[in-house]
């Protein structure tokens, strides 16, 4: 630190003193004394600062804050030594504590220790000896350990060679790139909240500042789809389809109706789909209840839609339970998958070369529905989800959930349908479950009771048994040889001559083994099957045998599928397909079927695409030689802002076709707002519009006279949010009705450095079929400055490392805390407006043996769209076995403690806490 800045500080503190009227000369003689006696040498800063104890340093140096920013985990603010020789000093016990590594002083006060990367790895800093110990390892330290202002410095480089720990410093930005050779815990605490908070939300169980609850409307208009398609076989047929969908909230619940249109099939009743969906999680008997074309899980074989109603007790929120099962399936190559448990996205993965997509789902508690959705490369979003039924049902112990599902199925003979079930938690590995199924047009047998359980002994094993009378006997295992290798084996025996399946067959057996594999940078999955199906006179036989890896932009799929009937000879086929994305963005899939009983290729395809803004573009040709024939199809897809385009083209042997499709949404926010476009489907979505706004009379409401801030981020487990630059607000669609959603802020997002959000993260029901408002209200915070000085009898001087808090008037509790810098400049930033008491923290005073004085300060901060400044917060500390001070009206502040203060702030001594007498604050 040069002179100059030791100059200002003993100006500022005889104009304290000139100000008090202790001395005679008035201002101006007093600066221009110090000037001319100042002006002819310089002093080191070592002098000012150190004690008289202790030894000269062979250097000088500048105090100066820098930026450290530490990989993964963010920066922080550090105060560093810089020397005339270009070497860096760091604060020692700050640097660790700001990584959450374990520092605790000696008692003698001139040695620190801890341990560091693990408990067995321990150090310890001995200021005296000048020596470091690391584990075994001793570094002795003439020149890199130095003591300033109490605090242990370290020259940067030792860090790396002692702790591992990499300090790069630039001095034009002011900052230090921090690395480690270890885990630094708090990389490992930020990794631990990571995962916590991803199970949480899988929970939904993340903690909120502000829960914004579920609205009902006895009508809400509403979202509109629409999707075009036409398709023209040249000098055949044209093909027409047209798909209109509404969703609307009705009599408090989610309300959704779609059209679907075909010019070459005559319109019926089938053509019509209708739901009314009402869920309250918060409800004991009653919490979801549906009306219209239900789907629910079935014993018997229904392939037509049922007209009825459902109510259940369960929950539409996720409860996750311990273990995990797999499902594998396939879809076009390279399309994204994404997975719903109950209607909330939980997960997603992306097809392989040809297809192949797997998923390791959680357990979760209670009745759950699965569902696929399918999103191509070129756009491509299939609307008809998969919807999946869960192998088993786990419950927590002593917990009832039941359902009950009736209705008439739209078959020939209008058959009436109607399921009861139940499942209750016995123990928290043993779930028991049953009910009983009717379906009229099963003949002599429509009742079918049923009995099931499911009994996890440990998260890696599954056992799984169900008895449907007059229908099947069946049981399931899974188990995790660790991690990741799954055994699968499933074994059914249908009563023969029964009627309710169409399965005519009396055993299946079915045993899968997952093996997912990394070996360095190659990634990939493999899986051996094998199925029979057995009848009255034969066996039915399938098995396969698949390798699916991915290596950096380059993806390969394998597979050999065998069938045979009892002990003849078995056909063969194996399929080969390949992925390689090249550096431009374009991807080529060539893929090619073998037959093996023949010796010969049967059919074999190339595909190249490539993404463009907004659009993709795909070629591709396929040869089948088994029937001698060739398909070449041409596609372009662009994704406009109200709608996604479809064109392609298709030639055969025979025939040539052209396709061309459209589709997309509309969103009706309400009376005088606009009709918000989208082309992705809105029906049975929701969305949230958030109007961020200066709360200047902190009520939490947004009125009349009250700015819209703007906000450049949100928060919300990936979802997209679009921000309007005209009126600030901030729309995120294509959220889940009924699910919640937790979005967060931060306050370096917002334009001024005074403001801050008046709620963190917010969790927001989504409100069925429209965009639920959400108000976000912003303080402008106000800062405090000020100093803290050590009385020396004739003069005052900064101290540093002093603890000022800060309490609400007539409050006990602590709302922020500062410390003050090595010259005692205190400056705190972030006080919403109303009524504080400062003072210096109590308990520091008492194991310093000080008093301050004042002993507090009472301030107000007003509301102010900038912020309000308060100034002048001085305090002087003098010791306690030191004269009282004469001029009790120093600082033109009260001295004497006041006792009103004595309820509202913790006593500044205790006499039962020793108070180390050598303690010194420099």
């Amino acid at each position: 630190m040069k002179v100059y800045k030791y100059i200002g500080k003993v100006i500022s503190g005889w104009l304290l003193f000139a100000r008090s009227g202790s001395l005679l000369l008035s201002k101006s003689i007093l600066l221009v004394i110090l000037l001319c006696v100042l002006r002819g040498f310089e002093v080191k800063a070592q002098d000012m600062y150190m004690d008289e104890s202790k030894e000269a340093l062979p250097f000088t140096f500048d105090d100066i804050p820098v930026l450290v920013i530490v990989e993964g985990a963010g920066n922080f603010n550090l105060d560093v030594i810089y020397t005339n020789n270009d070497l860096l000093y760091v604060n020692f016990e700050d640097l660790f504590k700001a990584l959450n590594i374990q520092c605790i002083v000696g008692q003698r006060g001139d040695s620190l220790g801890g341990f560091i990367g693990n408990e067995s790895r321990t150090y310890l800093i001995d200021f005296t000896k000048k020596q470091i110990s690391v584990g075994t390892k001793i570094f002795n330290c003439s020149n890199e350990l130095i003591k300033e202002s109490g605090s242990v410095y370290i020259e940067s480089d030792l860090f790396a060679e002692a702790f591992g720990i990499i300090l790069t410093f630039n001095y034009r930005s002011l900052s230090i790139l921090l690395k480690s050779n270890f885990e630094l815990p708090i990389i490992k605490q930020m990794r631990i909240d990571k995962m916590r908070s991803n199970l949480s939300k899988v929970n939904m169980e993340e903690v909120a500042d502000t829960i914004v609850s579920r609205k009902y409307h006895l009508l809400k208009f509403g979202m509109f789809d629409w999707v075009i398609t036409s398709t023209q076989k040249w000098n055949e047929s044209l093909d027409n389809r047209f798909i209109l969908g509404l969703g609307t909230e009705f009599l408090f619940g989610e309300t959704d109706i779609s059209l679907t249109y075909f010019n070459r099939q005559k319109f019926t009743d089938r053509q019509i789909q209708y739901l009314w969906r009402w869920v309250d999680n918060d409800k004991k008997i009653i919490k979801q209840a549906q009306v219209g074309k239900i789907a629910t899980q079935t014993i018997s074989f229904i392939n037509s839609p049922v007209i009825g109603a459902v109510i259940r007790n369960s929950p539409t929120t996720i409860r996750k339970a311990t273990g995990y099962y797999t499902i594998n399936e396939f879809t076009e190559p390279n399309w994204t998958i994404e997975l719903y448990i109950n209607n909330i996205l939980v997960d997603y993965t992306k097809a392989d070369a040809s297809g192949l997509f797997v998923f390791k789902i959680p357990i979760v508690y209670g009745y759950n529905t699965l569902k696929l959705k399918f999103y191509g490369p070129l756009g491509e979003e299939r609307t008809d989800e998969r919807t999946m039924n869960v192998p088993y049902t786990v419950m927590p112990v002593n917990e009832f959930e039941y359902g009950i599902s009736a209705g008439v199925v739209q078959d020939s003979s209008l058959s009436h349908f109607g399921r009861g079930e139940c499942n209750y938690g016995v123990t928290s590995k043993f779930t028991v479950g049953g009910g009983i199924e009717y379906l009229s047009s099963i003949p002599n047998s429509p009742y079918i009771p049923f009995a099931k359980a499911t009994f996890q002994p440990f998260s890696k094993l599954t056992l799984n048994g169900e008895y449907a009378y007059g229908v099947k006997t069946s049981g399931l295992l899974n188990y995790y040889f660790n991690k990741d290798i799954l055994l699968e084996i499933d074994y059914t025996k249908y009563v023969e001559g029964q009627k309710a399946t169409r399965l005519v067959s009396l055993e299946e057996r079915k045993a899968i083994l997952s093996l997912p594999f990394r070996i360095k940078k190659l990634s990939g999955y493999a899986k051996l099957d094998f199925s029979q199906s057995v009848y009255s006179e034969f066996n039915y036989n399938q098995s396969s045998i698949m390798f699916s890896t991915y290596y950096k932009q380059f993806s390969a799929n394998s597979s050999v599928q065998l069938n045979w009937i009892d002990q003849r000879t078995a056909y063969i086929t194996s399929d080969v397909a390949f992925s390689y994305r090249l550096d431009n963005g374009v991807i080529i899939r060539p893929s090619a079927r073998y037959n093996i009983n023949e010796g010969k290729v049967v059919t074999y395809k190339a595909e190249i695409a490539k993404r463009i803004p907004k659009g993709y573009l795909s070629a591709s040709y396929e040869k089948n030689i088994l029937y001698n024939d060739h398909f070449l199809n041409l596609s372009f897809k662009y994704d406009l802002p109200f709608a996604r385009t479809n064109n392609s083209v298709i030639h055969s042997k025979n025939h040539v076709s052209t396709s061309v499709s459209a589709q997309g949404s509309l969103a009706f926010e309400g009376a005088g707002k606009p009709v918000q476009v989208s082309n992705n489907s809105s029906v049975s979505k929701g969305g949230i519009l958030l109007y961020p706004f200066l709360d200047l009379n902190q009520n939490g409401i947004f009125d009349k006279n009250e700015p819209m801030i703007k906000v450049t981020k949100v928060r919300l487990n990936g979802r997209r949010a679009m921000f309007n630059e005209k009126d600030s607000t901030i729309r995120i669609p294509d959220l889940n009705a009924f699910s919640s959603y937790n979005l967060s802020f931060n306050d370096t997002d917002l334009e001024n450095i005074a403001w801050r959000f008046k709620d963190k993260i917010y969790q927001v029901v989504i409100d069925p079929n429209q965009f639920k408002r959400v108000e976000v209200p912003i303080v402008a915070v106000g800062e405090v400055s000020g100093m803290v000085y050590k009385d020396k009898g004739k003069s005052l001087k900064g101290i540093g490392r002093i603890s000022i808090k800060f309490y609400k008037k007539n409050s006990t509790k602590v709302v922020a805390e500062t410390l003050s810098e090595s010259d005692g400049y205190i400056y705190y930033l972030g006080l919403e407006p109303g009524e504080y008491i400062a003072c210096v923290d109590p308990m520091q005073l008492s194991n310093l043996g000080f008093t301050a004085f004042p002993s507090y300060f009472e301030f107000i901060i007003k509301s102010s769209a900038t912020g309000d400044i308060v100034d002048n917060i001085d305090f002087v500390l003098r010791a306690n076995s030191s004269e009282p001070l004469k001029d009790k009206n120093l600082l033109n502040l009260p001295v004497t403690q006041n006792p009103s203060i004595d309820k509202i702030l913790p006593l500044q001594t205790d006499p039962q806490m020793p108070v180390d007498q050598n303690a010194k604050i420099k």
